[in-house]
């Protein structure tokens, strides 16, 4: 039972991380330099993915939730999008996130539980 639940949590963590990957491309080539332009005041000529990995969190998260843009000092900016233009920032947020917690409970449940080296 356990080794379907590993199995299961590597199908998930696997396809939320390809398909965050794929649309952290479609945003950083298409929505993501209307965001840094608002945010930053210049649109970032040379992206490459890893940028776009490491700024679709605060986007993401500030596009989420009302506290942590708060707290990242976004909150007026958050508010100059409409929700049709935030909604693939807070799902690909969201994937991310599932398959990292995903990827966690996997790695403890085959430490743990499973114990196959």
């Amino acid at each position: 039972m356990l080794e379907i639940f590993s199995h299961i949590l590597a199908v998930i963590s696997v396809l939320c991380g390809v398909i965050a990957i794929g649309m952290t491309f479609y945003l950083g080539r298409n929505k993501m330099k209307k965001v840094d332009l608002i945010v930053y005041g210049y649109e970032i000529p040379s992206d490459s993915i890893f940028y776009q990995l490491l700024r679709l969190p605060q986007y993401g998260g500030t596009f989420a939730s009302r506290w942590t843009a708060k707290r990242a000092h976004l909150l007026p900016i958050r508010d100059q999008f409409d929700k049709k233009f935030q909604r693939p920032f807070i799902i690909t947020y969201y994937l991310f996130m599932v398959g990292g917690v995903s990827m966690v409970l996997l790695i403890i449940l085959d430490k743990l539980f499973l114990n196959i080296t």
